[in-house]
């Protein structure tokens, strides 16, 4: 019976998600409601009042689109045209589409497909398996390791697929927050940064899927040929070779979404470092994520003396 394990957990996470997203959804926007019509309220205070002073002149039609703009932002912020606004569209409709037009299926089924592959390399292990014996115990190391190959591509892929998801669910409940900030010009820099890091995960989410049908392309063309082997083992070879390209591919993808989107990577490359340390006993190193993980957006928060003028004061 083929083992079913991706399929069941990516839908009952898909589903807990969407349930902790509607509740903490719901808590975000009510906390945000208050401060903003306050913020909006002193925004328009302020700005009527320099007007009146005449520190500020524009036509009626600009000030009326401004007004209008405004209470657009308030109202995808703080009501339940969000949902309608960016939680079906970010969170449902994109990553569903994605895979639906990549798997070229009607019914996107991203768990059900890791559920193949992982059962084509059982099948291919307990083959292998079958051809061991006492004097032969090769089968059953090649066997083993078509195992582990299987399940650390499968859940490799799997995780990060998972990642993308957990990371768009957090994205798309902290919305709200990012999406009012909006409203003044000076904090309007952390609603694009949000909004950078919500097309960092949609694309990492694509191109995950991209290379995971690409490796059970690879895979399905190359089957005859690895399940017709007159040796088993030489098919199993094969296999272990496929799959190690696929965790290659895998381990790529968050650092190409992060360049494509300008957000940060997910981080794998720590773990790389980690691993790399452990085996050096040297003390690990993270990897600077600012500008898209290219660590020129970190550094210091002091005033460089390019940006100061002759009296020692920032420039505005």
């Amino acid at each position: 019976m083929p083992a079913q394990i991706f399929g069941p957990s990516y839908d009952y996470v898909d589903t807990r998600l969407e349930a902790v997203l509607h509740d903490g959804l719901s808590n975000v926007i009510a906390h945000v409601a208050g401060p903003l019509r306050i913020a909006l309220v002193l925004y328009v205070v302020l700005y009527g009042w320099a007007i009146i002073r005449g520190s500020i002149t524009e036509p009626i039609m600009d000030g009326v689109i401004r007004l209008v703009k405004l209470c657009f932002i308030y109202t995808i912020a703080t009501t339940v045209a969000y949902n309608a606004f960016v939680t079906t569209p970010l969170f449902t409709d994109l990553p569903n589409w994605l895979a639906e037009a990549i798997s070229g299926s009607p019914t996107p089924g991203v768990g059900g497909a890791f559920d193949g592959f992982f059962n084509r390399g059982g099948y291919l292990a307990t083959k292998i398996f079958s051809t061991a014996s006492m004097t032969d115990p090769g089968p059953y190391v090649t066997g083993g390791a078509v195992w582990i190959v299987t399940a650390l591509t499968a859940a490799l892929g799997f995780g990060i697929v998972m990642l993308a998801k957990l990371a768009l669910a957090i994205l798309v409940a902290l919305g709200p927050i990012f999406i009012a900030l909006l409203v003044f010009e000076q904090s309007r820099q952390f609603f694009y940064g949000w909004l950078k890091q919500s097309v960092n995960y949609l694309v990492l989410f694509a191109l995950i899927i991209t290379v995971f049908q690409l490796i059970l392309g690879l895979v399905e063309g190359q089957w005859a040929n690895i399940d017709g082997q007159a040796d088993p083992t030489a098919g199993g070879l094969l296999f272990i070779a496929l799959s190690a390209l696929g965790m290659i591919f895998f381990l790529q993808t968050p650092n190409i979404a992060a360049g494509i989107a300008g957000g940060a990577a997910a981080g794998l490359g720590d773990f790389a470092n980690a691993a790399r340390a452990m085996t050096s006993g040297q003390p690990v190193k993270s990897i600077p994520t600012g500008n898209g993980g290219n660590g020129r957006g970190g550094g210091s928060v002091a005033p460089s003396s390019s940006g100061s003028s002759r009296n020692g004061h920032p420039r505005r």
